[in-house]
């Protein structure tokens, strides 16, 4: 008869990979156990990872399409702010100039002046708001300030309305100068063309068109900038003059109100757009995540069944291991 024995160092070794592949697997019950997932996909279907891939690449595009959502929404937000700011100014100044009338005296004159200087400086920091060191209002040249200081465009304007000798003139140089190319868009616009529609969902883009060159901001540019040539000096010998400058400086306010109006709601439009895209975005997410989790998910019965039968085969291989431990010689005679 022949006897086959196996060696102690054998026998280790033996027992020390069962102990490491039990303590893995049970690793990797208790995982799945835990998250309801399987660890190993590419076993659970055979190595046929087609659908699951499709779903991930899908879950891939969302996320993609969710950024730029999240993006555009804080940048209409914000210009839709900035609008609301500029629209508040100009109201704010429409009422002061409203109160000149025809027995205002120099001093109210020169206060209204001073007042439109400072909304025209306002009304500049809002067109060059910026998010994320991205400016709003500057088109796709979003890394510079878009709009020139207050004080260089009311010195533009000062030169342009040097030689007015009526109020007419003065209206006319100034819309002229917010109009003509070589005017408003080459020596204080600093920005480019508008923003290219931004995709935010399969097939469906939203516009982010609006910059300081639109014509319902050009408008309300001239209108505060015809009152704040009051705080500059113009006409100060002239005090009718003065008066109906800061009359039609009003006037022109009132008229730009409905083009202001009509501009945020554009902008509103575009708002709704992208909070319904973003909406229908983080469902088509969710409802592809549902799929994912049902496709990779475990039953939980098994799973814990399985996990009690590794547990109890590895703490029998640590019963075995202690018992050969105490094993000698003597116990065996």
């Amino acid at each position: 008869m022949v006897t086959t024995s196996v060696g102690d160092m054998t026998s280790a070794f033996a027992f020390r990979a069962k102990n490491l592949s039990l303590k893995t697997e049970m690793q990797r019950l208790s995982t799945e156990l835990t998250t309801g997932q399987t660890t190993d996909i590419a076993k659970k279907f055979s190595g046929n990872l087609s659908l699951v891939s499709g779903i991930d690449t899908s879950l891939a595009r969302i996320k993609g399409y969710t950024a730029q959502t999240q993006e555009a929404g804080l940048f209409t937000t914000t210009m839709q702010a900035g609008l609301q700011t500029i629209d508040s100014l100009a109201l704010q100044l429409r009422q002061s100039l409203m109160t000149v009338s025809a027995g205002s005296g120099t001093a109210q004159l020169s206060g209204v002046g001073g007042e439109a200087q400072q909304i025209f400086q306002s009304t500049i920091a809002a067109l060059n708001v910026a998010v994320g060191g991205r400016s709003l209002f500057g088109g796709v040249e979003t890394a510079i300030v878009p709009v020139a200081g207050s004080q260089s465009i009311l010195t533009a304007l000062d030169a342009a309305t040097a030689g007015a000798t009526s109020v007419q003139d003065v209206i006319a140089a100034v819309s002229n100068w917010f109009q003509d190319p070589a005017g408003f868009a080459t020596q204080a616009y600093n920005g480019g063309a508008p923003l290219e529609p931004v995709t935010i969902a399969p097939g469906e883009t939203a516009n982010l068109d609006i910059t300081a060159k639109d014509p319902a901001i050009t408008e309300t540019l001239t209108g505060i900038a015809l009152a704040a040539l009051l705080g500059r000096g113009l006409f100060s010998a002239q005090p009718d003059l003065r008066r109906s400058l800061a009359e039609a400086a009003g006037t022109h306010l009132l008229q730009s109100q409905s083009h202001r109006l009509e501009l945020s709601a554009r902008l509103g439009v575009t708002e709704s757009q992208i909070s319904a895209a973003e909406t229908r975005n983080s469902s088509e997410e969710s409802a592809l995540q549902i799929a994912r989790n049902d496709l990779t998910s475990v039953d939980p019965y098994s799973t814990a069944t399985k996990l009690q039968e590794t547990q109890t085969q590895l703490e029998t291989i640590y019963a075995l291991t202690a018992r050969m431990s105490h094993l000698s010689l003597l116990d065996y005679l």
